[in-house]
């Protein structure tokens, strides 16, 4: 016997996407940055090599350890690096709430 599936919220919207490859001494990043108002004001970042994204905002991209690890950049240079260059794309809107 089929048990349904039940879904809770299902909603649908245009999104900006950013696809941009960054060369360090290092490494190469490709990232796919999707912005959408689902996330209040936040933007999902994915880094392709690692499989790893998570949901930023400007604050949270500031902050490079914690940015780093989410999306398992190990050499810290190089998360310092990309979060610069983040915070030059990401949207300065800024939602304190969390969920």
């Amino acid at each position: 016997m089929l048990v349904p599936r039940m879904i809770s919220h299902e909603s649908y919207e245009e999104s900006r996407s950013r696809f941009v490859t960054l060369v360090t001494d290092h490494s190469q990043y490709d990232l796919v940055i999707s912005y959408s108002s689902h996330f209040l004001g936040k933007a999902l970042i994915l880094h392709i090599q690692t499989n790893l994204f998570d949901i930023f905002d400007l604050h949270d991209v500031r902050d490079h350890a914690t940015f780093g690890a989410k999306l398992g950049i190990a050499n810290c240079e190089d998360a310092e690096l990309v979060s610069d260059y983040l915070e030059d794309v990401m949207p300065m809107i800024y939602t304190p709430t969390q969920y």
